[in-house]
């Protein structure tokens, strides 16, 4: 290994720990860059569900009709901060943009190519992490309130059918077979067998960081502020002063990426879509699987610690303030389906990487081969996380990739 090439990774959330071990996997010695604990971010507060179902974008053609309700009603997933959109009038007319029913058909077949290949990515780094035990196959049930619920998603189920999608239809008494203990009755559902689930995504990601340092990866707690590159390799400038030259390296930084100086992130339309989930603890026997109400588009979800309500979409830029609102909506829905305290026992705000496309960034920068962008996956990091890792490793050893990446490229933008 001393001779081997060398690759720095910045940023240690489930991505960049993805893209580590499988640099690992080809020979590269790697050193892993965030000034965070691995996993402590955005990875650590998901919905735990790796979503190989997860084709269909924000991105919809009735949003245009659906946004006044959407945006106005207190009883909505979404939620937008008007002064901070106002503000970012290139990002938003580009998201719309792709709203178009042509768009977003294009978006949905990517998306299901690429996360057919989700467990190609993702099987080998649970086995090198030995972390098989914190992720189970229990099934994944979408839920319908009423008859209508369900119609209105029957194209969109047709659709993630199309897309490779395994799922049989439920109907009420099968899913009070399923899950017995859900509190209000539901006429519809389709049960996904096969989808798996982490019981714990951040002890997950610390699991991968063990095997990354047992693989004799180099870490460095500190925050990349800057990329040099020249013609055969780059230097990574840390906030303390100090450098680490590498012969490439990727910026897996999620949201932050954009914070890094010296690479032309920064003309890239990467922005933050907030995620909140709330957690009620000691809770996990009241369910046996992932489970969504998919009028609220929140996930209920057995961990290891408890029961984890996640979900909702917030267009309002990277500041720490909770929204309330955001909250009470998970709060309120969670204990209208589950026998729930009022109260929770801690609630989350996370920074999702976005991009107006609902595609994530996987390619070579536009200013050189040895800088080599994986960021941006929404909400699909933890399903995706494995496969971009693989997809990276390829690149950085010169092999062609296994999967068609054209259409992530970052020159998409440009």
């Amino acid at each position: 290994m001393k001779d081997s090439p060398h690759i720095a990774v910045v940023g240690a959330g489930i991505v960049g720990l993805s893209c580590a071990l499988w640099l690992q996997r080809k020979g590269f010695m790697v050193t892993l860059i965030d000034p965070a604990e691995p996993g402590s971010g955005t990875s650590s507060g998901n919905a735990c569900t790796i979503a190989e179902y997860g084709c269909m974008p924000v991105n919809s053609p009735d949003l245009f009709r659906r946004l006044p309700q959407l945006l106005l009603s207190s009883d909505s997933p979404l939620s937008l901060d008007l002064r901070y959109a106002l503000s970012h009038p290139g990002w938003m007319l580009q998201f719309l943009l792709n709203c178009r029913e042509a768009k977003v058909a294009r978006i949905t077949r990517l998306l299901g190519k690429l996360l057919a290949k989700t467990n190609e990515g993702l099987d080998p780094l649970l086995e090198m992490a030995d972390a098989q035990d914190l992720v189970r196959a229990s099934g994944f049930l979408r839920l319908y309130a009423t008859e209508a619920e369900y119609r209105a998603d029957q194209a969109a189920n047709e659709i993630r059918r199309e897309q490779g999608s395994e799922f049989v239809e439920v109907d009420s008494g099968e899913i009070r077979d399923l899950e017995p203990n859900l509190k209000m009755e539901f006429a519809r559902g389709v049960f996904y067998e096969h989808i798996r689930q982490t019981i714990n995504p951040h002890r997950l990601c610390l699991r991968y960081f063990e095997a990354f340092r047992r693989n004799g990866g180099d870490y460095r707690p500190r925050r990349a502020s800057a990329i040099g590159h020249a013609l055969d390799q780059v230097e990574v400038e840390l906030d303390d002063g100090d450098r680490v030259g590498a012969n490439r390296v990727v910026i897996a930084a999620g949201a932050f990426s954009k914070q890094i100086d010296g690479i032309p992130v920064q003309r890239l339309p990467l922005d933050t879509e907030r995620g909140y989930h709330v957690h009620y603890d000691g809770r996990q026997s009241l369910l046996q699987r992932p489970v969504t109400w998919h009028k609220t588009g929140f996930y209920a979800v057995p961990t290891d610690e408890g029961i984890r309500c996640a979900g909702t979409v917030e267009i309002a830029g990277y500041h720490e303030r909770k929204n309330p609102r955001n909250l009470d909506y998970i709060q309120r829905h969670a204990r209208q389906m589950l026998d729930l305290p009022e109260t929770p026992d801690r609630d989350w705000l996370g920074f999702r990487p976005t991009l107006p496309d609902s595609l994530p960034v996987i390619g070579f920068s536009t200013v050189s081969e040895y800088i080599i962008y994986a960021f941006g996956h929404h909400h699909l990091g933890l399903t995706l996380g494995g496969i971009t890792g693989k997809l990276v490793a390829e690149l950085a050893n010169g092999e062609q990739p296994s999967h068609n990446i054209k259409p992530f490229r970052p020159a998409r933008f440009l």
